[in-house]
């Protein structure tokens, strides 16, 4: 072998070491980027599963509803004959000793996979509420329907009231 033939040979074999190391370096930028967006996606799923599970703890949570003038009484889901949409149907009473000129209702309701249920709020899934301005006595029960308010929602977690304003103009609030 002559000293071009040893040269050519050296050129080959340092090209192919080359050509193996900047394959191996682009393989290694192509994981790190595929890894660098799962981290991306996975953090994102997390976080919508954290704000998810915390609006879900906060209405598992009965100390601060242990305090609220109204009681609920019955929470119940019932399909409708004309839409797809599901109402949500609440029996609760005045246990306070003042009548009640308002109350802000909310609920959080799950689908069968046990996930938030859509609801009015698009931003917020799985959590939903309503009104009362009806004048409710002291030891009053009442029955009220909110329709079409979820087309998936399968069981109701917990509905509690979040506001109450009596007719003497004093009020409560639930401490969230």
């Amino acid at each position: 072998m002559n000293a071009i033939q040893i040269i050519q040979k050296v050129k080959i074999t340092l090209i192919v070491l080359f050509l193996t190391a900047s394959y191996t370096n682009t393989r290694k930028k192509d994981n790190l980027i595929t890894l660098k967006k799962f981290d991306q996606k996975h953090i994102k799923e997390e976080e919508k599963l954290s704000t998810t599970d915390s609006i879900k703890k906060s209405f598992l949570d009965t100390l601060n509803t242990k305090e609220s003038p109204v009681q609920i009484i019955l929470s119940k889901l019932s399909n409708t004959e004309y839409s797809d949409h599901k109402d949500i149907q609440l029996i609760y009473k005045n246990v306070s000793t003042k009548k009640i000129k308002a109350i802000k209702f909310e609920w959080y309701c799950e689908n069968v996979f046990e996930k938030p249920a859509s609801g009015r709020n698009f931003f917020i899934k799985g959590k939903s509420g309503g009104i009362s301005n009806i004048l409710l006595k002291p030891k009053e029960t009442r029955s009220q329907v909110w329709e079409d308010f979820s087309t998936d929602a399968d069981k109701i977690i917990k509905a509690r009231v979040y506001f109450v304003m009596f007719s003497n103009g004093t009020k409560w609030e639930l401490n969230k």
